[in-house]
């Protein structure tokens, strides 16, 4: 039970060690294609053979990623001592619009991935597509929303509740010490004295 568990520990050891050894420099990193009528066709892409001879080992998945940030992961084939640009290539091709004479070159990262340059007929950088599937950045110019949790709106509705409720419990009240300070004085109260005639004081009617 214990050579058993020991001999497990070795194992993984090992694979771990394998995992944090550094890619070896490959001799090559960097090849260019010339896209033909044949290429298009084929709906994949064969890499040079010297680069598969003197360049890095590639995975059954490589990452090829434009220099705008235009990435695809694109299954590796392999005949023989052929290894091509199969599953997603095609994809790729068409988000960029790759036809015959269309010059391509590609840098290896490291990894399993590439940069790739695309060159047109006019013999110049072309113009890059975004990436609409793995763009995840936005404009200087675009409308930015702030997103809130249940709590923190629960939070503010309950704030503007309470200054509501201050507001309206504001209106109508009356300072006692305001009012008496407009109360006129006694000594503003000016005194008139009415003079009666004789016949008003006939049309006076005792109440009582």
């Amino acid at each position: 039970m214990n050579t058993t568990r020991r001999s497990t520990v070795r194992v993984t050891s090992a694979a771990f060690q394998r995992r944090l050894e550094p890619e070896p420099e490959p001799a090559v990193k960097k090849f260019f294609k010339i896209i033909r009528l044949s290429t298009t066709k084929e709906k994949k892409m064969k890499i040079p053979e010297r680069f598969v001879r003197l360049g890095p080992k590639l995975s059954d998945k490589v990452t090829v990623e434009t220099p705008v940030g235009f990435k695809r992961s694109i299954g590796i084939k392999r005949i023989g001592d052929e290894v091509w640009f199969d599953e997603g290539w095609s994809e790729f091709a068409k988000a960029h619009s790759l036809s015959e004479g269309h010059f391509l070159l590609f840098h290896y990262t490291g990894n399993s991935s590439f940069r790739v340059i695309i060159f047109g007929a006019s013999a110049t950088e072309m113009k890059y597509p975004l990436d609409e599937v793995n763009d995840l950045g936005s404009d200087d110019d675009d409308e930015m929303v702030e997103v809130k949790d249940g709590k923190e709106e629960e939070e503010e509705e309950l704030t503007r509740s309470e200054t509501s409720d201050d507001d309206d419990s504001s209106e109508g009240v009356i300072d006692l010490d305001e009012l008496l300070k407009e109360k006129p004085s006694v000594s503003n109260i000016k005194t008139e004295h009415v003079t009666l005639d004789d016949d008003d004081e006939d049309n006076r009617t005792w109440k009582g």
